[in-house]
């Protein structure tokens, strides 16, 4: 913990130079809280009238836990960070707690795609006054999702002890985050296929080098399966069939059911180790950390000089959302995107 808060150098400037703007602002924060997270709370914490809970358990690591614990920031349940006026939030789990508490929020800021799919409908509810999509920068969107997210698959991964070079891949979804751990894992020397049902995301795949196939082709021959699509469902009891035995299937996606394994009639579940599950039946495979995003879950995330970044553009947005007047789900403003670039120019020179 140490070791991640001495190196994120970004958030901490970045908290301290929008300090007088959220200065005693209530606010509450549900990101999967790992390492880099807690850096986030604790400096924000400085400034900020601030609670903060587990995005869920799975993600959740107990030093970083404790950590905060130790400089007296107390861990809630979700239910006791629904009275602050500005949301920090993943997957809009805090937003929707507050649709069924019927409570309402001034502003979010939303981490996630799937989470802004999410605020589009709870906006029409008035749940929230006004959001910014962090997804939607350059700086995150484009930063971490491609060059980080599949940095954070490989740590996972490699914590299975198995050769990666020469393995068929078969990636489900060829979004941003898709196309990182595609790209990724072709330098390392797999074989990468891809699907995804945008037919220009495919074009684009070939134009990559990739080999662009269908859901039941790719789960055919492929060694290990990847979902990143943050829709449930992409694999299910209606093509688990074509599962090669012996594959290995993992979620990088915002979907917490996108291998959902709630009705595999006929399968039976054999758990191998904390993270890995077998599924017996008429053909064998095996799940790791039960379809929950595995770079969080088996892994320590994306890299901490990403997250730096990002937590600092993170910081900057809240300080827009706070005293802009606005209304609707916004993408970052390009000043605030801008902000986080003169100061990575300046702590770099």
């Amino acid at each position: 913990m140490e070791w991640v808060f001495e190196r994120m150098i970004y958030v901490k400037e970045a908290c301290k130079l929008v300090s007088k703007s959220i200065e005693g602002e209530r606010v509450s924060i549900c990101f999967p809280l790992e390492y880099k997270t807690a850096v986030l709370v604790y400096e924000l914490s400085k400034y900020v009238d601030l609670k903060v809970c587990k995005f869920d358990d799975p993600t959740t690591k107990i030093e970083a836990v404790r950590w905060l614990e130790d400089k007296g920031i107390k861990v809630r349940r979700k239910e006791e960070c629904l009275d602050s006026d500005y949301f920090l939030d993943c997957v809009a789990a805090l937003t929707r707690k507050a649709l069924k508490a019927d409570k309402s929020v001034a502003g979010v800021i939303e981490l996630t795609k799937s989470g802004v799919d999410n605020l589009k409908s709870l906006h029409a509810k008035k749940v929230f006054r006004k959001a910014i999509s962090i997804d939607d920068s350059e700086l995150k969107g484009k930063g971490e999702n491609i060059y980080g997210t599949g940095l954070g698959l490989l740590d996972a991964l490699i914590r299975l002890n198995i050769m990666l070079p020469g393995k068929n891949i078969f990636i489900i979804g060829f979004g941003r985050v898709g196309e990182g751990c595609a790209s990724t894992l072709k330098k390392l020397g797999c074989e990468v296929e891809v699907f995804d049902k945008d037919k220009l995301r495919c074009a684009l795949a070939e134009y990559m080098g990739f080999k662009v196939s269908e859901v039941e082709d790719g789960l055919r021959r492929a060694d290990i399966v990847v979902t990143a699509t943050g829709v449930d469902g992409i694999i299910d009891f209606s093509n688990i069939r074509y599962i090669k035995n012996g594959a290995i299937l993992c979620n990088m996606g915002a979907g917490r059911y996108e291998i959902d394994l709630r009705n595999l009639e006929g399968h039976q579940k054999t758990e191998i180790s904390e993270h890995i599950t077998k599924l017996s039946g008429q053909n064998h495979f095996y799940v790791l950390s039960d379809g929950r995003s595995v770079n969080l879950t088996m892994g320590n995330g994306t890299p901490l000089e990403i997250m730096d970044r990002t937590f600092a553009l993170v910081a900057f947005a809240l300080e827009y959302l706070i005293k802009k007047e606005f209304t609707g789900i916004i993408e970052t403003p390009k000043e605030v995107e801008e902000r986080l670039a003169e100061l990575i120019k300046l702590k770099e020179s």
